[in-house]
């Protein structure tokens, strides 16, 4: 299940201290959540992680809702309401020095 916008900015205002941690213990300085996202993070700004670079997993600190499914469809209680339930998430971060901009292709049309 992809993980939301929304939660993905709280994991960063939660958690942002460890991120910077573990990235500077590689050797990536941190200045700002501008200098880290995650791989789809990083092709929605235009960018591609290059070739043979890892990401950094990291886990919340804090447990986030999501809802809960039941055959494909999300389970609701006797009084209609939708259940949900709390778990921590698992994100793999990229610093901005493991990608590059992304190479625009130029469709060319044979007339």
């Amino acid at each position: 299940m992809p993980k939301s916008p929304i939660t993905y900015n709280k994991f960063i205002n939660d958690d942002f201290s460890i991120i910077k941690d573990e990235f500077e213990k590689q050797g990536f300085p941190i200045e700002s959540e501008n200098d880290f996202s995650t791989y789809v993070g990083w092709k929605e700004q235009g960018r591609v992680v290059k070739r043979g670079e890892k990401g950094t997993p990291i886990t919340s600190t804090k447990p986030y809702a999501h809802p809960v499914f039941h055959y494909g469809g999300i389970r609701v209680d006797e009084f209609g309401k939708k259940q949900f339930r709390k778990y921590h998430h698992d994100f793999t971060l990229f610093h901005k020095e493991q990608t590059k901009q992304a190479e625009k292709k130029e469709v060319v049309k044979n007339i």
